[in-house]
């Protein structure tokens, strides 16, 4: 896959995650940031959307810049009304999508996600096998 990055700018990865799992998002972020070492930037809805701006458009307009989507998908994520309308945002896209999925039944994950290959944080498949992943695509 060509990158349409320049050369000094950074790998963009948007997380969909329900503000429930605030705290495990922030950590995945962190991990995907310290990953790629410098490489990659995570759209942070809480702080890339100014006060008054309206934030479907900027919700929109960040998933069109994003290189990948990382899709946390848990038991509070997986009937979000935003997460499902940011997945089906990027998948018209053609975004890479990546399910990270974390107490929840990968069966039951959205529909659209199902043929994903998934990544567990219970099991050590998140840091083990996607960050590597990640970082080569950040390169």
């Amino acid at each position: 896959m060509a990158s349409r990055r320049g050369r000094k700018e950074r790998y963009r990865v948007f997380l969909s995650y329900s503000h429930k799992d605030r705290w495990v998002a922030r950590q995945c972020g962190k991990l995907i940031e310290q990953a790629a070492k410098g490489r990659t930037e995570v759209f942070w809805d809480e702080e890339g959307i100014a006060g008054g701006q309206r934030i479907p458009d900027k919700i929109r307009e960040e998933i069109e810049k994003c290189d990948e989507m990382v899709a946390l998908m848990t038991p509070h994520s997986k009937d979000s009304e935003w997460v499902t309308v940011e997945v089906a945002a990027a998948w018209e896209k053609r975004k890479l999508i990546v399910p990270i999925i974390l107490n929840v039944d990968p069966t039951t994950i959205l529909e659209i996600l199902r043929p994903c290959k998934a990544f567990d944080l219970n099991n050590d498949d998140f840091e083990t096998f996607y960050l590597p992943q990640l970082a080569q695509r950040a390169k």
